[in-house]
């Protein structure tokens, strides 16, 4: 895997528009939730690169994806997201098309209006152009190539390892966008290491352990666990109990039931019993608060219960997940190599009671000022992130030096390679 990674990969406008070209065409990529497309004529607009993607629940219940551009002179069908949708109705000259994708009608002409029985095999000549798509974890992926390897082998064990977090009993709880001055690369970068934690998130060090976070490398994706209710190996001081608590509310409060409001005043610590830690007693409070939602995690270890499972989707979306709680981080790629979208999706646990269907996440795009309402922790992220990309586009060196604790980097960058191929002459290989 390589150790040096050329800047230019993320300054260089021919290197965004060879991913324009090879990558985000050809890979599965999540395009939104099945929280967002529950009912019969909802639909959802996934822009990505330049290209837009509709997702649609037709009338029988099935979801589909299309090409948001109409046959007739390339029209922009949809945008954005919505409900109730019956037909899809061109603005510009009023082809009207069926939730399947096939065409319905068109306005006068004079001539006999052009139908897809006028061809008895193939694809329909002058129906919405159809796109891959397929469902796991409560997530809608598409894949805008006509052919190539079904989402089953794309995702590899992902699906069997996170069984265990029954995926499908979530619904999402909040669904924001945030536009950010860097790479969508170096968004990612961000959140698949945890070598920058003692750096930009010092109050971590208290209860999570940045060192020793054994790596997994799929073909495609990658992973890590990281142990919480620990201190990091790097406070050579010790902490604490006390403090280790107040950390551990502050940040994970909410794994134990304890309301937003009340994290900044978490109290003294609980007691702990003889022959236990802190840890312990943070896990039995969990484990409390998660039976409260049914016995989904009732046989679950100590280790599921507490520590963070941490996946790298390729290309672009991160999977964070604890018993009772996950969160998903993906990036687009901006205008320009230095501009992204950060998207950001949590997801919480609904009770065994809870019906199936439930309210429909509204995406919200925050500015700048909005940010503190995120937290502590991504707060720090997203105000390091454009200087690390204006930091990226200054002269005098033509890479960067990655450590064994980046791995995952390094790997999302062989696996970038493997679908662009970039050519020698760029000197971006």
């Amino acid at each position: 895997m390589p150790k040096r990674i050329p800047r230019a990969r993320y300054t260089s406008r021919e290197w965004q528009e060879l991913e324009h070209e090879r990558l985000w065409p050809s890979v599965w990529q999540i395009a939104c939730t099945e929280d967002c497309v529950q009912a019969p004529g909802d639909y959802w607009e996934y822009q990505v690169a330049g290209v837009s993607i509709l997702v649609i629940r037709g009338d029988d219940g099935e979801l589909r994806a299309f090409q948001n551009t109409c046959p007739h002179r390339g029209n922009t069908l949809l945008e954005g997201s919505g409900q109730g949708l019956r037909e899809i109705r061109c603005a510009y000259h009023h082809w009207c098309f069926d939730l399947r994708g096939g065409l319905r009608s068109m306005s006068p002409t004079g001539d006999r209006a052009p139908t897809a029985s006028k061809r008895s095999e193939g694809p329909d000549p002058v129906g919405l152009v159809p796109v891959r798509l397929g469902t796991w974890g409560g997530f809608v992926f598409v894949n805008p190539a006509p052919e190539g390897e079904p989402l089953s082998d794309f995702l590899e064990e992902l699906p069997d390892e996170l069984a265990w977090v029954g995926m499908e009993r979530f619904s999402c709880s909040r669904f924001m966008t945030v536009p950010l001055a860097c790479n969508w690369k170096a968004a990612v970068d961000a959140f698949i290491e945890t070598y920058h934690l003692h750096a930009v998130h010092p109050q971590m060090l208290a209860i999570a352990d940045d060192v020793h976070t054994p790596i997994t490398l799929y073909d495609k994706h990658t992973k890590f666990v990281q142990p919480y209710g620990v201190p990091s190996p790097r406070r050579s001081d010790g902490v604490p109990d006390q403090e280790l608590w107040e950390a551990f509310v502050l940040n994970l409060g909410h794994r134990m039931g304890i309301p937003f409001a009340n994290t900044a005043s978490p109290g003294p610590h609980p007691p702990i019993p003889e022959g236990k830690t802190l840890r312990d007693v943070l896990v039995e409070r969990i484990r409390k608060h998660l039976s409260t939602t049914g016995s989904l995690y009732d046989d679950l270890d100590d280790h599921h219960v507490i520590d963070d499972f941490h996946y790298h989707i390729f290309p672009n979306s991160v999977l964070n997940v604890f018993a009772g709680w996950f969160g998903l981080i993906r990036a687009r790629p901006g205008t320009t190599p230095n501009e992204c979208l950060l998207d950001m999706w949590n997801f919480d646990l609904r009770a065994e009671d809870d019906p199936e269907t439930h309210a429909r996440p509204e995406q919200v795009t925050l500015d700048h000022d909005e940010l503190p309402s995120l937290g502590p922790v991504m707060m720090q992220d997203l105000e390091l992130l454009p200087r690390v990309q204006r930091g990226l586009r200054q002269p005098g060196r033509a890479t960067f030096q990655l450590t064994s604790a980046e791995t995952r980097l390094a790997r999302m960058h062989q696996i970038l390679d493997r679908y662009l191929k970039p050519p020698s002459d760029l000197g971006l290989e």
